[in-house]
């Protein structure tokens, strides 16, 4: 009777464990279908490599609305019930030509002054006025350093310093509502200066997302400014030639809503390069370039994510699932969620950032995590995070080549992991053959047991990454 008790103890614990190894084969399985149907859509020819600002992006941002809804998120795009956040994009903006005269001072283009961001192409001679900061004070009156000022018909010689916050979108903010007040009220061209020492140029150039105004505005630098900072009035010929292509992609956002006063942002940018010429090799005709590791892999985790997310019930923050657009362009849809002003280091605990995640083996059975300088836990929790299958290559920097990079420049903790650059990085043969599924799988696995373990951390500071260290990275990146 023992023997058979025992025979019958056997085979039911045989029974569970094989039912158990089942579900779980049945539940990897069902992950991997899921990954691999996510990476062969978006990397699919007929989608002609995602470029930010064409269809085959629009295609791309309505596949992953569609998996966002199904996988449970709340939209948390621009307007109500949309996982779409659009943002205006002037690239490229080609500035041809530009000169500046004022009496008989002639400034030399791009040494000395360069058109902004907020200019339109022009050719103007006009009376010059300086109003220093310039109030308004009526309708059609400005309140300048010399009083009154009538700025109509003329060119005005606007210092933009005096904004109050240290925040760059503050201080472009202030600047827009100056020179748009100006413009309004009859200027026909605008230069500006900083009699600050406080740096102003990398929000007036390089600026994606900034209307430009009908008139010529440029930026002259400091010490040219001193050959006219004295001159009240004057005369001025302006010119500005310049091209913009502009045109309106979407990061794809949804969320989880938590009711927590905390939210994790984790991102990944769906765009690439398009229909353009391969860097490598003999064939330079124009190309497809799918970019099935780069970055529909980042994507596709990001999504599987998102998945399980929405059914762990015993999360404590809210999560932001943020597929971005325009990374190619100079992470452009990453930089448009942080202009947003709740995006801080008060309300965002940490960004966790995916690019390029799909070719585990490669450099070896290793996956890099980037931007763990920027908080003191993180050498902590990668520690603390099983990892059988695979290393964890810990890097501190996190060079601004990806889209972390606005998180961390807002005092915001980062964390990036990649498989790293292999040789069909940014050619036409990144494509879905070659992407391992196995190890997204393990990948997967990992980055749960990293974000329940970064959630059993009362907090995550914020440690600011040395530039050092950015050099560094950047070397073991591409070395």
């Amino acid at each position: 009777m023992m023997k058979i008790k025992l025979i019958i103890l056997l085979f039911s614990f045989s029974f569970i464990w094989y039912a158990n190894v089942t579900a779980q084969k049945i539940i990897n399985d069902t992950a991997q279908t899921r990954m691999y149907h996510d990476v062969f859509v978006l990397a699919s020819d007929s989608l002609k490599g995602r470029e930010a600002g064409t269809a085959g992006e629009r295609m791309a941002s309505d596949y992953i609305s569609k998996q966002m809804i199904q996988a449970g998120l709340l939209p948390k795009g621009e307007h109500e019930g949309s996982y779409l956040s659009e943002f205006r994009m002037n690239y490229p903006v080609i500035y041809k030509k530009a000169m500046l005269r004022v009496d008989n001072i002639d400034f030399k283009h791009i040494e000395e002054f360069g058109a902004t961001d907020l200019s339109s192409p022009g050719n103007v001679t006009a009376p010059l006025i300086n109003i220093g900061k310039g109030i308004s004070i009526a309708p059609d009156k400005i309140q300048g350093e010399n009083g009154q000022s009538d700025v109509s018909g003329k060119i005005v010689l606007l210092d933009i310093s005096g904004t109050k916050n240290d925040d760059n979108i503050s201080l472009l903010e202030d600047i827009i509502s100056r020179v748009t007040l100006v413009v309004q009220q009859g200027a026909v061209g605008v230069i500006l200066h900083n009699s600050s020492r406080k740096t102003s140029e990398d929000v007036l150039f390089g600026s994606p997302f900034t209307e430009s105004l009908n008139v010529p505005v440029v930026y002259i630098a400091r010490l040219p400014f001193n050959k006219i900072s004295r001159i009240k009035t004057g005369t001025c010929s302006l010119s500005v030639e310049v091209d913009r292509t502009v045109s309106k992609p979407s990061n794809v956002v949804g969320w989880i809503d938590n009711k927590s006063a905390k939210t994790v942002v984790i991102g990944a940018h769906y765009d690439h390069v398009g229909i353009t010429k391969s860097r490598t090799g003999a064939d330079k005709s124009l190309q497809i370039h799918n970019g099935a590791d780069d970055n529909a892999s980042g994507t596709t985790a990001l999504l599987e994510l998102a998945r399980w997310a929405v059914k762990n019930g015993s999360l404590k923050y809210n999560y932001i699932f943020a597929a971005f657009s325009a990374e190619e362009k100079g992470l452009f849809g990453s930089k448009a969620f942080c202009s947003h002003p709740w995006v801080n280091n008060t309300n965002i605990v940490y960004m966790l950032n995916m690019d390029m995640v799909g070719r585990l083996g490669y450099q070896g059975d290793t996956i890099s995590a980037l931007g763990v300088a920027s908080s003191v836990v993180w050498d902590q929790i990668l520690d603390s995070v099983k990892h059988p299958d695979f290393s964890i290559r810990k890097i501190n920097g996190a060079p601004a080549y990806s889209d972390h990079a606005p998180f961390l420049k807002k005092g915001i903790p980062v964390i990036y992991f990649t498989t790293g650059l292999h040789p069909q990085y940014h050619t036409p043969q990144d494509d879905i053959e070659l992407i391992n599924f196995n190890g997204m799988l393990e990948l997967e696995s990992y980055l749960i047991d990293f974000i329940l373990t970064a959630e059993s951390y009362p907090d995550i500071p914020f440690q600011k990454v040395h530039i050092m260290q950015n050099v560094k990275a950047y070397i073991q990146t591409f070395k």
